[in-house]
């Protein structure tokens, strides 16, 4: 993501909503699935939009549970970016 990483004064939220992620729950070894929102406020450093979702994707692609998928995503984007602020969601749909 370093190379995606751009210097810009930018101070308004930039989200990326409805990211389907894929995954397989670590507890249960089923497949879960759903709607990932990714948020933050910049502070000087903004990343390409298209990053979001793979980051999401990178993270849904390991045996996973809901609750650290977030973290992680949260922890990818504040060391990268260290925003302002950022948000996060994740709908899920039940194991199948």
């Amino acid at each position: 993501m370093n190379s995606a990483v751009f210097k810009e004064k930018y101070s308004e939220m930039v989200i990326v909503k409805d990211i389907d992620f894929f995954s397989l729950c670590e507890h249960h070894m089923l497949p879960f699935f759903g709607k990932a929102h990714v948020a933050y406020i910049p502070n000087g450093k903004i990343v390409g939009l298209s990053k979001m979702p793979r980051i999401v994707d990178v993270f849904a692609r390991r045996l996973q549970v809901q609750e650290r998928m977030t973290q992680q995503i949260a922890e990818t984007l504040f060391n990268a970016l260290s925003p302002e602020g950022w948000g996060w969601s994740l709908k899920r749909g039940t194991c199948v």
